[in-house]
């Protein structure tokens, strides 16, 4: 499995944030998207970790899909990495 981490900054709420985010969500998983969490990192920030079936299809879209993403929740992008799944525990 691939993952994306992208850090957020908004202004407003958390919570304004996060309903922003799931509106989103449909079009994200068009680009493959399987799993998304967001975890509040500060006042108006938050850090998502997002996992995709396909490592190749998130490489040749994660630039449009931050930007899209950015401009329909009113959030921006601060940072961002990407790898490969090393292990998974429950």
């Amino acid at each position: 499995m691939f993952v994306s981490f992208t850090d957020w900054e908004f202004d407003g709420n958390v919570e304004n944030a996060v309903e922003n985010a799931k509106g989103f969500w449909p079009e994200m998983k068009k680009h493959g998207a399987t799993n998304m969490r967001a975890t509040v990192t500060g006042p108006n920030t938050i850090r998502t970790m997002t996992l995709w079936s396909s490592q190749e299809q998130v490489e040749a879209n994660i630039d449009k899909i931050r930007a899209a993403a950015g401009s329909a929740v009113g959030m921006t992008v601060t940072g961002g990495m990407m790898g490969t799944i090393a292990v998974e525990l429950d």
